[in-house]
């Protein structure tokens, strides 16, 4: 298809613009002027950027009208490049990618505000800030005064998003717009000593967002949800993330790089988390939890969470597991976490406690066929209870403290007063005992007696005709979680 599409070009040179003019092509070669490209091209228009060329500028994407995509992408052969549905790799790549990258201090490579809509970029790269300030790629501003000034249908597939190495960078995207995919693509080296980083963030948008199949490293949080206020008073919705590697490197540790955790939502509704990997997190700029539900009034009363499903997932290496939270806004509602592996969850190792889950006042809190296994407590509860909290068919470690209520210690006042009419059933409970709860569980005395396929190995799964398979714990192959 890109042969045809490139053989069309025709000699319909713009002089001094180096752009060259073909059937429904502009091709930029490398000194052409990409953004009298992108001014020009109409909706089903594509784009060719010379492969190894870098365009600097701040580029804006305008609004035109029309439904069509615009493709903006290399002009490298197919062959050359990864095919549709698969994860861009830099080593294997990045010759064969045009680089954009900005030459504005203060400013990002790519801008869309004022409704730009219906753009695709396709393997390029783009490159940090000047001293990695602010966004790589800012999508809306949260400063918009009707859903229309939104921009909206903006894709990224197959692309690499990358910080400076020892400067760092404050943030990938800023996917503030409806109807935005961020697919196959690799994101890298968004830190910052001294200050926030993102891969992704989502905060002034009604969605719905796309985050699939990428690999994602950032410091702060490599994708978060909220944070930040908008004047729409918009709550991220119906977003979709999928099958992504979430990681901070270990060479990061000891370094002066904020981190905080893997993933957290500050304010969202309807977001499903499913089949990502998310590996390495340590205390640090927080006391390392891996995963946040934690409900901030950034954006006032309107702040919620709410219906979130997170399934599927392996969480491993960090100092904490689940920080959850809903005393903000208009509170956390209707949380769902099922067939999880929280795994290495450790706090000697990665810093914290190692405590599975810390958490206050929620409405609706259910755990279903996770496997867990951490050094600390079950939980460490406090302040307002957790209403509608169900606990069933998990494989999880008694240890010191168990479930653990601040003031009443554990066992059955801490049940009664952090999780009244709770349902916990069908456990199995790792160094428990049966006089602890109420309920008809399950119990081991230790991780041996479980019978996990191979736990050295990171395969969780239990043995078939094991004494407690397959009853409990979570059902995940760990060879698969992660990528589409």
């Amino acid at each position: 298809m890109l042969a045809a599409i490139i053989s069309a070009a025709c000699s319909d040179n713009v002089s001094g613009s180096g752009l060259e003019f073909g059937d429904k092509t502009i091709t930029v070669r490398s000194g052409g002027d990409l953004q009298a490209a992108i001014d020009r091209a109409a909706p089903g228009d594509t784009i060719l950027l010379e492969a190894g060329a870098t365009f600097a500028g701040s580029f804006k994407l305008p609004n035109k009208p029309g439904n069509e995509f615009i493709t903006i992408r290399s002009n490298a052969p197919d062959k050359d490049l990864p095919a549709d549905g698969e994860r861009i790799d830099p080593k294997k790549h990045s010759s064969r990618l045009p680089k954009l990258v900005s030459n504005v201090r203060g400013e990002p490579a790519l801008l869309a505000v004022d409704g730009a809509h219906h753009f695709r970029f396709v393997a390029v790269e783009f490159g940090p800030t000047i001293g990695g300030l602010y966004d790589i790629i800012k999508l809306g501003t949260g400063q918009e005064r009707s859903v229309a000034e939104l921009p909206h249908h903006i894709e990224f597939d197959r692309v690499w998003i990358h910080g400076h190495p020892d400067e760092g960078q404050r943030r990938g995207i800023a996917a503030n717009g409806r109807h935005i995919r961020i697919v196959d693509s690799y994101i890298s080296d968004i830190k910052r000593e001294g200050d926030e980083s993102q891969g992704v963030a989502v905060w002034a948008t009604d969605g719905p967002v796309e985050i699939v199949n990428n690999y994602i490293e950032a410091a702060a949080e490599n994708i978060l949800f909220g944070g930040a206020g908008s004047f729409l008073k918009l709550v991220p919705t119906d977003c979709l993330v999928d099958s992504n590697h979430l990681s901070k490197p270990i060479a990061w540790k000891g370094a002066d790089w904020v981190v905080k955790n893997l993933f957290e939502i500050k304010n969202g509704r309807r977001i499903k988390v499913t089949n990502n990997l998310m590996t390495n997190n340590w205390a640090m700029g927080q006391d390392g939890f891996g995963i946040l539900f934690t409900t901030r009034a950034d954006n006032g009363n309107a702040t919620v969470i709410e219906d979130i499903e997170f399934t599927g997932n392996i969480v491993r290496g960090s100092g904490g597991g689940l920080n959850i939270l809903g005393n903000e806004g208009a509170g956390g509602h209707r949380l769902n976490i099922r067939n999880n592996i929280f795994d290495d969850i450790d706090g000697k190792k990665w810093g914290g406690a190692g405590h599975f889950m810390k958490v206050t006042d929620w409405n609706g809190l259910m755990f279903e066929s996770n496997t867990i296994i951490h050094s600390g407590n079950i939980t460490v509860a406090y302040d307002k209870p957790v209403r509608g909290f169900v606990f069933k068919n998990n494989i999880v470690q008694e240890n010191e403290y168990g479930f653990f209520g601040d003031g009443l210690g554990s066992g059955l006042p801490a049940l009664d007063k952090y999780f009244p009419g709770g349902t916990l059933t069908g456990n199995l409970i790792v160094g428990g005992e049966k006089e602890t709860y109420r309920e008809p569980n399950l119990f081991a005395r230790t991780l041996d007696e479980v019978g996990f396929r191979d736990r050295a190995n990171g395969d969780l799964r239990l043995r078939p005709g094991g004494r407690f398979a397959p009853s409990v714990g979570a059902n995940l192959d760990p060879a698969t979680v992660g990528r589409k």
